[in-house]
């Protein structure tokens, strides 16, 4: 019986893309997964996905999406800019995001549904694995504080970031998990377009980070799956496939004022996880 991993890979506000292919995967194909795993402002996604939501609620929630209620400046912290905590802060996405994405904690934390979330330890180096029963508002948060623009978030002690800098993506983790494939959401950008700019150029080192990790990754399976073929042993004992949708999405990681991009965001998702389904015969 093929086990099916749901890849919510990272990408920033870029993410609204993805709710539109679960809208298709989810409710349309109504294909069903046996895990699911999420990075950085993915990990909403993967939250809403956990409370049971549809693929059409999710998606929803994006085109609904108001970004100038998202937006809080660390003003008290600019002041100190050479030595800035963060530029920004989650004050206004606990506000006024978080319950208009009717986000349950209970909900969460009692699904039935297999997934992780995953964060980065600061204080330990290391990534982390945070199954649904052990997530809360504070958890979520850390798992999108993305470093210079949001702060650290610290729980027991300990200094969380957004992971996704040690990739985008955790495909082991969903292998180890007993996936035979693994279905991803891809929105990073692939295109090879340097900006000059601080802000350029920490996207920049965001699209090397995540994309060759994920090139990495796909190498090695594609060299497991290579050595199974030959009768010899693999690095994960059976074949994995990936089913991939990637796409230039037109919004910024993290810097967009209007709605409407949004929700066209999340329309082109639409459009291309029906037309790759349809190329896949699953329409």
């Amino acid at each position: 019986m093929t086990r099916r991993s749901l890849i919510l890979a990272g990408g920033g506000l870029k993410i609204a893309y993805q709710a539109g292919v679960l809208q298709v995967w989810l409710d349309e194909a109504e294909i069903e997964f046996d895990h699911a795993d999420g990075v950085s402002a993915a990990s909403f996604n993967l939250a809403m996905w956990c409370q049971g939501m549809s693929g059409r609620r999710i998606a929803d929630n994006w085109r609904a999406f108001r970004p100038l209620r998202a937006i809080a400046p660390n003003w008290r912290e600019l002041l100190r800019l050479p030595v800035a905590e963060s530029f920004l802060t989650y004050r206004r996405i606990r506000r006024n995001v978080f319950p208009a994405f009717d986000l349950d904690w209970n909900a969460i934390r009692g699904t039935d549904r297999r997934a992780s979330f995953n964060v980065y330890n600061f204080t330990r180096q290391r990534l982390e694995v945070i199954p649904p029963a052990r997530m809360n508002e504070d958890v979520l948060v850390a798992a999108g504080s993305l470093p210079i623009f949001f702060p650290p978030v610290t729980l027991e002690g300990q200094v969380y970031v957004d992971a996704v800098h040690a990739g985008a993506a955790n495909l082991e983790h969903a292998i180890e998990q007993g996936a035979d494939e693994l279905w991803i959401i891809w929105t990073t950008s692939t295109a090879g377009r340097w900006r000059n700019g601080p802000v350029g150029e920490f996207f920049g080192i965001f699209e090397l980070a995540t994309n060759s990790r994920l090139r990495a990754d796909l190498a090695r399976i594609e060299h497991s799956n290579a050595r199974l073929a030959r009768g010899e042993a693999g690095t994960y004992g059976r074949h994995v496939t990936v089913r991939m949708i990637e796409a230039e999405v037109p919004l910024h990681y993290l810097f967009n004022f209007r709605r409407r991009r949004f929700v066209e965001a999340v329309e082109q998702g639409v459009a291309d996880a029906r037309a790759w389904c349809r190329a896949e015969g699953l329409l």
